[in-house]
């Protein structure tokens, strides 16, 4: 087969990578546990922080298994930009995404893209055997992005020898950042064109740095469910405290609230949902006690604002006056503080839901 080069960046790269994401190599990159893709958009736009607006676009915004936010550019080999410039503009692009880009903008873009299914679904897809709820999985892309745990990935048809050697230095000296290269030869027979995608920048050396940041860092996730979630809590909560928990959790499940269960390593929780209210979580009730309001996130629409607003407007009494507190999204309180006003907390769900449903015919 001959080999052929790009004349159509588009449609020979963007458009080819698009329909076939495991192009990028995810076995090599990490062989122990090959990386699996979930295309969040298409262009993404990347904001100037100094005025606000769209500035830039990334190629592509991917996340893996891990949550790990994955920035793709896309170059033909003609382009005399993929010497240096794609450098500085690949590292603008992680430098600045970050700082309007939230949990809840994101899962509504990827909830977009995946069109042919639901989002859960395409969740579930990167971690078959360890399902976990899409508004937990966007929760830890963001944490990620803010802490500078991403990929940065050149994808081309042939890579020069000089920004190959620029991308293993940067690989070799960036901890938290993978910087990689991905070259896409492309060979043909006059009938059918075949890609052999193969992976440059990732040494040994720095494969080792990142696994022992990773580890260190992260840790594994858990699967919890109701029974793991009340034994953690009784390992470490007093009796009184114990029953408040289970009072809640069973007054949540008759009003007819979703259970969404979290998957944190360190401490089960009881995700509150309802979706004909809000594609999150309302709150959250950590194993460990600590009760968590969201209403800072409850932003995607003109209803979840007015459900935030009304579920705000019902704790207040409850919880005092910290729980309107816009200036953070989510606003936690020890378990000494809620115990002994569950059947309040309940009471102001089942209002703010009823509200929602309108009056009775």
């Amino acid at each position: 087969m001959a080999r052929v080069r790009c004349a159509n960046e588009d449609l020979e790269l963007q458009q080819l990578l698009e329909q076939n994401l495991d192009l990028l190599p995810g076995d090599q990159i990490s062989p122990e546990d090959p990386r699996r893709w979930l295309c969040i958009q298409r262009e993404m736009p990347v904001p100037d922080p100094s005025g606000g607006g769209d500035r830039w676009s990334v190629d592509f915004l991917l996340v893996d298994q891990d949550a790990v936010p994955t920035f793709v550019e896309c170059k033909r080999y003609a382009d005399t930009r993929s010497r240096r410039e794609v450098v500085g503009q690949m590292i603008e692009y992680a430098a600045n995404g970050h700082h309007y880009w939230s949990a809840g903008l994101l899962q509504s873009l990827a909830e977009k893209t995946a069109a042919t299914s639901t989002l859960a679904d395409a969740v579930s897809k990167l971690s078959p055997s360890d399902r976990e709820e899409p508004d937990a999985f966007f929760e830890r892309v963001e944490q990620n992005l803010r802490s500078g745990r991403l990929r940065l990935v050149f994808f081309m048809e042939e890579t020069p020898y000089e920004l190959r050697s620029a991308v293993e230095f940067l690989n070799g000296q960036m901890e938290l950042t993978e910087v990689l290269l991905v070259e896409a030869q492309q060979f043909t027979d006059g009938t059918v064109r075949v890609v052999v995608p193969r992976l440059f920048g990732y040494t040994e050396q720095a494969r080792m740095v990142k696994r022992s940041v990773s580890v260190g860092a992260s840790g594994p996730r858990r699967r919890w469910d109701e029974e793991a979630y009340f034994d953690h809590a009784r390992a470490q909560l007093p009796e009184e405290h114990l029953r408040a928990l289970r009072e809640f959790y069973d007054g949540v499940v008759n009003l007819g609230f979703e259970i969404g269960w979290g998957s944190g390593k360190d401490n089960g929780s009881i995700n509150v949902k309802d979706p004909t209210l809000a594609q999150k979580s309302l709150l959250t009730v950590y194993s460990n006690g600590l009760l968590e309001t969201h209403m800072g996130w409850l932003d995607l629409s003109e209803g979840e604002r007015l459900v935030g607003a009304r579920l705000q407007q019902a704790l207040e009494p409850i919880l005092g006056e910290r729980v309107t507190n816009s200036s953070l999204k989510h606003i936690q309180f020890p378990i000494n503080e809620w115990s002994s006003k569950v059947g309040k907390l309940l009471a102001a769900l089942g209002q703010v839901r009823g509200a929602a449903a309108g009056p009775g015919p």
